[in-house]
């Protein structure tokens, strides 16, 4: 029984080998290729800590949102008062 070594010098003069050799090649190169793009795509998610930061932030920003209107209506509200009031005032002591 001859061992695989004896094969590789028949692989490497013989057309058919080449042939062989060209395709485990191309077989290698494209399940490396696949392999990077699989760990390409693990690297671009995000993971679990920095999803939960990012919801807190967005949930601090809309809440951010909704008391900036709440402020601007009695703002509004209010101011109007406020200035209705000091106009009485003002008239009062001049």
């Amino acid at each position: 029984m001859a061992t695989p070594i004896f094969y590789l010098p028949a692989l490497t003069t013989n057309p058919v080998g080449w042939a062989v050799l060209g395709v485990a090649g191309y077989l290698a190169y494209a399940a490396g290729r696949k392999a990077g793009q699989k760990s390409q795509e693990e690297i671009e998610q995000v993971g679990l800590p920095d999803r939960a930061v990012k919801g807190a932030m967005k949930s601090a920003y809309k809440a951010k949102l909704k008391g900036d209107a709440v402020l601007a209506d009695a703002r509004e509200k209010y101011g109007t008062m406020w200035r209705e009031a000091r106009d009485e005032v003002r008239s009062v002591k001049e």
